[in-house]
């Protein structure tokens, strides 16, 4: 005789394979977190004061964040205030160039991990074309520390951008985007690097600089063909 605690457990499983779920006996469903550019940075060394930049997949379908170089600690990541869902995600490339290309490859677990194109003040959803904004346009950048600033940049020599929009320690990665007269900010122009003896002194590297550097490692390397994620 199949006792009562079997047959609910079998009524249950009915229904849920006619809704098309799959059900196992003891199990919860994986718990998500939605990652989005302009998200803390928490590593295995312990939380950082940086930012993730954008976010989207590479040519093999992984989900890919970047952001600073030297931001990078600990080979693994976690969501800020959920330690307790373990990693999420770990460093697959960090560069060892830092003076123009600044930046890490951060790959996602898609079972933890649900992407999302809208940060806490950007959305990005596209690169820009060419990946560097022309000297004199308007681009804005969200971090940690300061939030959303927004100035013209003076100067992109080498694929180094210089702006008036401020990033101070704990920006670093965040997102730079272009933003056009239209009142559209949503393509992907770089990420906050340093400050510099310059004029103006607000340094980016640039998408172009990035994904070139990306494309040398060959396109099976993670964060090759990286496309923002627009949903």
């Amino acid at each position: 005789m199949v006792s009562t605690r079997a047959s609910r457990w079998a009524l249950v499983a009915g229904v849920a394979a006619a809704a098309g779920l799959v059900l196992a006996p003891g199990a919860g469903a994986q718990e998500k977190v939605v990652v989005t550019n302009g998200l803390q940075l928490d590593h295995g060394a312990g939380l950082t004061l940086c930012t993730l930049g954008p976010v989207g997949t590479d040519n093999a379908g992984r989900l890919i964040g970047i952001t600073a170089a030297h931001c990078a600690g600990g080979g693994d990541l976690y969501y800020p205030g959920k330690r307790d869902l373990g990693p999420i995600g770990h460093y697959a490339h960090v560069s060892a160039d830092q003076a123009f290309h600044d930046y890490a490859v951060i790959e996602y677990d898609p079972a933890k991990v649900t992407l999302s194109s809208n940060g806490p003040a950007l959305r990005i959803d596209r690169v820009l074309e060419g990946g560097l904004p022309a000297v004199g346009s308007n681009v804005c950048k969200d971090g940690r520390t300061t939030g959303k600033t927004c100035g013209l940049v003076g100067s992109n020599a080498d694929g180094l951008i210089t702006s008036f929009a401020v990033n101070v320690p704990g920006d670093s990665g965040g997102p730079l985007v272009l933003a056009r007269n239209d009142g559209t900010a949503t393509e992907w122009a770089g990420i906050v690097t340093r400050v510099a003896l310059t004029m103006p002194p607000f340094v980016y590297t640039s998408a172009r600089n990035i994904l070139d550097d990306i494309a040398t490692r060959g396109p099976d390397a993670p964060g090759a063909g990286f496309t923002p994620v627009n949903d």
